[in-house]
C-alpha cells in the first residue's frame, strides 16, 4: 500500500487526549511510516508526517543518529496529531539546526516507546543533482556465492564488504531490488536470514529503499517470507519521492499464495507476477505523477518473459500491461535484478537497467553494484564501463592506519569521490588530500567528515594534523 498519498489528501478526525496510564496494559505502538526499508528523506526546517497505530496519540517524537560514536538526539516539535481509521497521522517539524545525518525514529506514549532504525534522513537541500546506488540480489544465506569465492561467502563477507564500499561512495540513497535473503534450504531459515540481513544493512549510512524478489517471499516449512519482510523492512510496494524524482517500488513476486509454495530447493514459481490489483495501483501512481524523473524499481525485468520459471506453466503475468504503462506515462528508467548479470536495454526512450548480484553466483559477470548519477532531474550516467557494466566489488578500500590517518585505495578504471569520517579529540585540524564538509563536537570528542578525490588505479593518504 502507498501511504504517502494518504498523508496528502485524507480527511482526519482529531480525538481527545486520554491518559495512557488509565489503560497501560493495552498500550502498544506500531510505526507504519517511515520504516527501515521505506524511509523518509526530509530537508531541514521542513515537516514530515509520521503514520503509526496506537490506542492514543503519542506525546513525543525523537530522532537519534544511527550507530554514531558521537550520537545526536533531537526532539521534534509536534504540529498536529490526528486520527483516521486505525492510523494516527503525526505532523512534526525538523529543526533548522539538525545535522545532515541518518536517524532512528522513536515514538513515545507515556512510559511506552518504540524505535524504528534508519527511518529518517535529514538533508541540507534536495535538488536535481544527486546520486544513488542500485544494489540487488544480496542473497544473505545463499551458498551459491561459493562458486565465486568460498572465503568471501562464509560469514557473508562479500555482503558486508558491499556495504563498506557503498558507505565510502556516500550516495544520497540506495535502492535494493529484491532477493535480500535465500530462504530455500532448511526449516526456520527465514527467521535467521532476515535477522542477519537486517543487521548487515543496519551498517549502511544512507537511506535504503527496498522491494522484494522471489527468494524473499517463498512459503515453505510453515513460514511465509513476506511476513518477515513486512516485519523487518515495511510494505511490499510503495511510492517515494526525492524532490521532483518519483520512484515506484513494485512487488514483482505478487503470486497467489499457492504459487509461492516451495519445498526446500524446489519452488513452484520463481518468475515474475504482478497482480491486477497492483497494476491498477501502479497506473494510479503514474497517472497522477508530475515528477520530472519517473523510475520504477522491481525484481523481475518486464522486458523478459519468465514462463520457464514456473512449474505451473504460468508466464510473467502483468508484464505486458506494465510495459504499456511505462511507455504511456513516459517512465524514464526501470531498475531490476534477478538474473545475476548486467544488462542495459533502451526501449521507447526508457532505460531498462539490470544489475549483477552483490554476493550470489554471477552469470558471466562478477559481484557488483551500480552507481547512478542524476543532473537536473535527468539520469546522466549508470555504467561503470560501457556498454552495460556495474562497479565490480572488492576494488575500493579504506584502511585506518591510526586515529588521524587513512589510506584509500581505488583499483577501478575510473576516479571516485569518497566520504571519510575521523573520530578525534576536539580541536582545530588541518587536512591534506581532502576537503572537510562537516564537523560535529560533543564534549572532548569530534567527528570530522572529509570528502576525498581518488584518481583511477591509485592510493591517497589522508591525514588530519592538529593546529595549535
Amino acid at each position: 500500500m502507498n501511504y504517502l498519498p494518504l498523508i496528502l489528501g485524507i480527511s482526519v478526525l482529531t480525538l481527545p487526549l486520554v491518559s495512557p496510564s488509565q489503560h497501560k496494559e493495552n498500550l502498544s505502538i506500531d510505526i507504519i511510516y517511515p520504516r527501515f526499508g521505506f524511509p523518509a528523506i526530509v530537508e531541514k526546517n521542513s515537516t514530515i508526517t509520521i503514520i503509526y497505530q496506537a490506542p492514543y496519540c503519542i506525546d513525543s517524537v525523537v530522532i537519534s543518529t544511527s550507530f554514531d560514536p558521537i550520537p545526536d538526539k533531537i526532539k521534534l516539535k509536534i504540529l498536529s496529531n490526528q486520527r483516521s481509521g486505525e492510523n494516527w497521522y503525526c505532523k512534526v517539524l525538523v529543526p533548522e539546526e539538525t545535522p545532515e545525518e541518518l536517524y532512528n525514529l522513536t515514538l513515545c506514549l507515556g512510559e511506552i516507546s518504540v524505535t524504528e532504525p534508519r527511518a529518517i534522513y535529514v538533508e541540507n537541500k534536495i535538488d536535481g543533482n544527486f546520486t544513488f546506488i542500485h544494489l540487488t540480489d544480496f542473497h544473505v544465506g545463499d551458498p551459491r556465492g561459493m562458486k565465486e569465492s568460498v572465503w568471501k561467502t562464509i560469514g557473508w563477507k562479500a555482503a558486508k564488504r558491499c556495504i563498506e564500499e557503498i558507505n565510502l561512495l556516500n550516495p544520497d540513497f540506495v535502492i535494493i531490488t529484491g532477493d535480500l535473503v535465500f530462504g530455500q534450504i532448511y526449516p526456520g531459515e527465514y527467521g535467521r536470514e532476515y535477522e542477519k540481513c537486517y543487521r548487515i544493512l543496519e551498517k549502511l549510512q544512507v537511506p535504503t529503499f527496498m522491494c522484494p524478489g522471489n527468494h524473499d517471499g517463498y512459503i515453505q516449512f510453515g513460514q511465509d517470507g513476506f511476513t518477515f519482510w513486512k516485519k523487518y523492512f515495511g510494505p511490499l510496494n510503495y511510492t517515494f519521492s526525492y524532490g521532483n524524482a518519483s520512484f515506484i517500488a513494485v512487488n514483482s513476486y505478487d503470486w497467489p499464495r499457492y504459487a509461492r509454495l516451495a519445498f526446500s530447493i524446489l519452488a513452484l514459481s520463481w518468475g515474475g507476477y504482478i497482480s491486477e490489483n497492483q497494476l491498477k495501483w501502479i497506473e494510479k501512481e503514474l497517472s497522477r505523477s508530475c515528477a520530472k524523473l519517473k523510475i520504477i524499481m522491481l525484481h523481475h525485468n518486464p522486458l523478459w518473459n519468465t514462463s520457464h520459471q514456473s512449474l505451473l506453466g504460468i508466464g510473467y503475468a502483468g508484464r505486458e500491461e506494465l510495459l504499456r504503462m511505462i511507455e504511456r506515462y513516459k517512465v524514464n528508467a526501470v531498475f531490476a535484478g534477478h538474473v545475476h548479470f548486467d544488462d542495459v536495454t533502451i526501449r521507447n526512450n526508457t532505460i531498462f537497467i539490470t544489475t549483477t548480484t552483490a554476493a550470489s553466483a554471477p552469470r558471466n559477470a562478477y559481484w557488483g553494484y551500480r552507481l547512478v548519477s542524476v543532473r537536473n532531474w535527468s539520469i546522466v550516467s549508470y555504467n561503470y564501463k560501457e556498454p552495460k557494466y556495474s562497479i565490480p566489488l572488492y576494488h575500493i578500500e579504506c584502511k585506518e592506519l591510526d586515529q588521524f590517518t587513512k589510506l584509500v585505495r581505488n583499483d577501478l578504471e575510473k576516479s571516485i569521490k569518497v566520504r571519510l569520517t575521523f573520530l578525534v579529540p576536539a580541536g582545530n585540524y588541518s587536512i591534506n588530500n581532502g576537503c572537510v564538509v562537516m564537523e560535529r563536537k560533543v564534549n572532548d570528542k569530534m567527528e570530522v567528515y572529509v570528502d576525498v578525490y581518488v584518481p583511477e588505479k591509485s592510493e591517497v593518504l589522508v591525514k588530519l594534523e592538529k593546529v595549535d
